[in-house]
C-alpha cells in the first residue's frame, strides 16, 4: 500500500509538469491559477448570501402588478392539483437517458450518436455529469455504469486540456464537468479526483473556448458559468468571470430576459440556467447586484409566461426542444429554495409549482427506450423531424439530463407546490423586444407575435393551450416557410384577404418590408378574462383581431378596412400526424373538433353565420408534426371564431379517415 501511494504521488508531480508545460500558461487570466485539493463543496446548500434582491427591487419589477394579483389570489384558488412529483422523479428520467445513451460509449470512452455517427459537441461531458449524480446520489449504483462515466469524464477532461472539444464546443464542456467532479468525488478514489484537479488547472481557456474573452451570444455566459464553478475550486479565474459578465449586461431587457439574435427564449432560458447557478454558488463580484436583481426580474418573467402545460414559450430557434423545460426546473428550483429560506412559502411554492410542471412536460416525451423525443413530436431518431442543424439526439438528450440533474440537486421536497401564474392567469404580457403576447386566463393560454421572425414563426396566434384540452393541437406552433406560396408563405391562426390583382395577403407573412410590429392595446385583465387587440397597417388595409381568453376558451374577432379587400378568408394549422398517431379529425358545417391521446380542441366560426370549413388537402411541415391548413371563406370583411377545449367525448361526430 505505501509503494502504491508514493508511485501514485509521483505520477500526480508528472501531470502537474506535463499538463502545465501543454497549457503554456501564457494566458493573462490563467497566470494567477492555483489548486486547491480539498475545496469545500456545499451540495444544495445555499451559501451565505440571498439571490433575492431588496424589496424596493422587488416592487420595481416591470410586472410588478400582474405578480401582486397572482399571490394574492394564490390561496383562493379552486381546483388546485399537485402533480404530485417529487425530488427523485429527476434522477427517473436521466437514469433511462444514460441507459439509453451508454450503449452508444465507444472504448476512450465517447458517447456516439446513433444516427450521425460521430461524438458531437458537448455529449460526452454531460454524460459524465448524469452518470456521476446516479452514483453519488444512491439512485444508480451500478459499478459498470459508474465505471462508465469515469471513462467519459476522462476523455472530456483531457480534450479540454488539449483544445480539441468535439465540434469545437468547448465553452459547453466546463460547467458540466465541474459539477461532475463535485459528485465524483463522493464515489471515486482520492487520487483520481486529484489528477482530474491537476488537469482542470492547467487548462488554458484561451485555447479551449470559442467564446475566449468575447460575448458570442450564449457562449460567453456558459464558459463564465464554467470557469465560475473552476474558481471556486481554487483554480483563480474571478477576474475573467468578472469581465465576461460585465460584456453581456446590455443583453437584458427590463423584465429580465437575455437577448441574442432572434430572441429565442430557448436561449433567454439557457443564459439564465448558467447565471442562477452562479450567484445560487455564491458568485460575489463586480456585477453581483447587476444580475442578482435582472435574473429575479427573469424568473417573475418566466414564471408568468410558462404554459399552463409547464412548457418555455415558442419562439425562434431551438423551440419545443425538452431541454427547454429541464433549464426552466433548475432555474425554479433555486428560486423555490431561497425564497424558502427568506420565510416566503407563497413564492417559493409558485417558484416550486413552476418547477414541478416543467418537469411533467419532459416526462411526457419519454421514448420507450428511456431518451427523449428530444422534439415535441413522436418521429422515429433517424427521421430527425423539426430538428435544427444543431440538433442531435445523443447531445440533446443529455443536455437535458444535465439540466435535470442541475435541478435534483437544488430540489426541496419540503416545498410545498402551490398556484403558479401558470395555473391562475389574469393577465397580459406584453414583450415587444420579443415582438411576443402572452396571455393567460381561466385556463387558456395564448401566444401572439405581433412581427413573425418569418424564419420560424409567422406573425398573429402562434400558440394556443386549453385547460383539459392537448397543447400541441392548440396549435402549438404555427408554420413558416411552407413551400405552397399559391395561397400563402407563412400560416397562423387568422386572417386572409384577396385584393384587387387577385392576390392573397396572409396576415401571418406580415411584415412585409419597413411595417413596423402590430400596435398593442390591453382591453382588460381580470383572473378570469382578459381582453387585447393588436391592429396592422399593411399595404392600405387595416388588420385588427380582438382577443378574449377565459373559461370558454379563445374567442377572435377578426376585422379587415380598405378599400382593397376583394375577399375574406380565416386559417387554422390542424396537427393531423404528431410522428406517431393521426388525429382523429371531424368537421361539420362551421365547426372542427381534433382529437388525440383521450384529449381534444374544437374550432368553431361564430360569424358569419352558415360559414362551411374546409380543408386544403396538403401537409406542411412543423415542428410538432405535420399541419393541414384548416380555412374558410366568409361573407363581408369580419369573422368571430372560437377555439376551446372538447369536454365531451369528441368522437360522437362520424370521423373522417385521412390516410398519410
Amino acid at each position: 500500500m505505501r509503494i502504491w501511494r508514493i508511485t501514485n504521488r509521483i505520477m500526480v508531480i508528472a501531470l502537474i509538469v506535463l499538463v502545465m508545460a501543454g497549457a503554456g500558461c501564457t494566458d493573462v487570466w490563467m497566470l494567477r491559477s492555483g489548486i486547491n485539493h480539498s475545496p469545500v463543496v456545499q451540495d444544495a446548500i445555499i451559501q451565505g448570501q440571498s439571490i433575492l434582491p431588496p424589496d424596493e427591487v422587488q416592487k420595481s419589477h416591470p410586472l410588478v402588478k400582474q405578480i401582486e394579483s397572482v399571490m394574492q389570489r394564490q390561496d383562493g384558488a379552486g381546483g388546485f392539483v399537485p402533480t404530485g412529483l417529487k425530488k427523485d422523479d429527476y434522477l427517473r428520467i436521466v437514469d433511462g437517458q444514460v441507459k439509453a445513451m451508454r450503449v452508444y460509449q465507444n472504448d476512450e470512452g465517447r458517447i456516439i450518436d446513433p444516427v450521425r455517427k460521430e461524438e458531437f459537441a458537448f455529449t460526452t461531458p454531460c454524460y459524465a455529469h448524469a452518470v456521476a449524480t446516479l452514483a453519488a446520489s444512491g439512485f444508480n449504483t451500478d459499478p459498470v455504469l459508474l465505471d462508465s462515466g469515469r471513462k467519459a469524464m476522462d476523455v472530456a477532461i483531457a480534450d479540454m486540456v488539449a483544445g480539441k472539444c468535439a465540434n469545437n464546443h468547448g465553452d459547453f464542456y466546463t460547467y458540466p464537468v465541474m459539477l461532475a467532479l463535485e459528485q465524483f468525488q463522493k464515489v471515486l478514489p482520492a487520487g483520481k479526483i486529484d489528477i482530474w484537479r491537476i488537469q482542470l488547472a492547467g487548462m488554458n481557456p484561451a485555447r479551449t473556448y470559442k467564446a475566449y474573452d468575447r460575448a458570442h451570444g450564449n457562449r460567453g455566459l456558459v464558459n463564465a458559468g464554467g470557469e465560475f464553478l473552476r474558481s471556486i475550486h481554487g483554480m483563480d479565474s474571478s477576474a475573467y468571470v468578472d469581465h465576461m459578465l460585465q460584456i453581456q449586461q446590455t443583453n437584458f431587457t427590463s423584465q429580465g430576459l437575455y437577448q441574442e439574435s432572434g430572441n429565442p427564449f430557448a436561449y433567454d432560458a439557457f443564459s439564465r440556467y448558467y447565471l442562477t447557478g452562479m450567484l445560487h454558488r455564491g458568485y460575489h463580484g463586480q456585477s453581483f447586484e447587476f444580475y442578482r436583481d435582472i435574473l429575479w426580474m427573469g424568473a417573475w418573467t418566466s414564471l408568468l409566461i410558462q404554459s399552463p402545460f409547464g412548457e418555455l414559450p415558442t419562439c425562434y430557434r431551438s423551440a419545443h426542444h425538452i431541454w427547454n423545460e429541464a433549464e426552466l426546473a433548475k432555474v425554479y428550483e433555486v428560486n423555490a429554495a431561497h425564497y424558502a429560506k427568506a420565510g416566503r412559502m407563497a413564492e417559493a411554492g409558485a417558484f416550486k409549482r413552476g418547477a414541478r410542471l416543467a418537469l411533467q412536460s419532459v416526462k411526457n416525451w419519454i421514448r420507450p427506450d428511456g431518451s427523449g423525443y428530444m422534439v415535441k413530436n413522436r418521429y422515429p431518431v433517424e427521421v430527425q423531424h423539426g430538428y435544427e442543424p444543431y440538433s442531435v439526439h445523443a447531445c440533446y438528450n443529455m443536455l437535458a439530463a444535465s439540466m435535470l440533474c442541475a435541478a435534483w440537486l437544488y430540489a426541496d421536497d419540503s416545498i410545498e407546490e402551490k398556484p403558479a401564474p401558470a395555473d391562475l392567469g389574469g393577465f397580459v404580457i406584453h414583450i415587444p423586444e420579443f415582438n411576443m403576447i402572452v396571455a393567460n386566463a381561466g385556463g387558456t393560454y395564448v401566444q401572439y407575435m405581433t412581427r413573425g421572425n418569418q424564419k420560424y414563426n409567422p406573425t398573429g396566434i402562434i400558440r394556443i393551450h386549453l385547460k383539459n384540452g392537448h397543447p400541441q393541437l392548440g396549435p402549438s406552433e404555427g408554420v413558416v416557410n411552407t413551400g405552397n406560396e399559391k395561397y400563402f408563405k407563412a400560416l397562423a391562426v387568422g386572417p386572409a384577404w384577396k385584393n384587387g390583382k387577385g392576390d392573397w395577403m396572409v396576415l401571418a407573412e406580415f411584415p412585409g418590408s419597413g411595417n413596423k410590429a402590430g400596435q398593442v392595446s390591453i382591453q382588460e385583465e381580470k383572473p378570469d378574462l382578459v381582453a387585447f387587440n393588436v391592429t396592422f397597417n399593411w399595404q392600405d388595409v387595416a388588420v385588427t383581431e380582438k382577443l378574449r381568453l377565459g373559461a370558454e376558451g379563445l374567442r377572435v374577432e377578426a376585422e379587415l378596412v380598405g378599400k382593397d379587400v376583394v375577399a375574406m378568408r380565416v386559417y387554422y394549422p390542424m396537427l393531423v400526424f404528431d410522428g406517431l398517431k393521426d388525429t382523429v379529425i371531424n368537421i361539420r358545417d362551421s365547426r372542427a373538433m381534433l382529437e388525440m391521446d383521450g384529449r381534444g380542441v374544437q374550432y368553431e366560426i361564430l360569424e358569419p353565420a352558415d360559414t362551411k370549413l374546409k380543408r386544403l388537402g396538403r401537409r406542411l411541415k412543423s415542428r410538432n408534426g405535420m399541419i393541414e391548413p384548416l380555412y374558410a371563406d366568409v361573407k363581408g370583411t369580419k369573422a368571430t371564431y372560437l377555439i376551446r377545449a372538447i369536454e365531451n367525448n369528441p368522437t360522437v361526430l362520424p370521423k373522417i379517415s385521412y390516410t398519410h
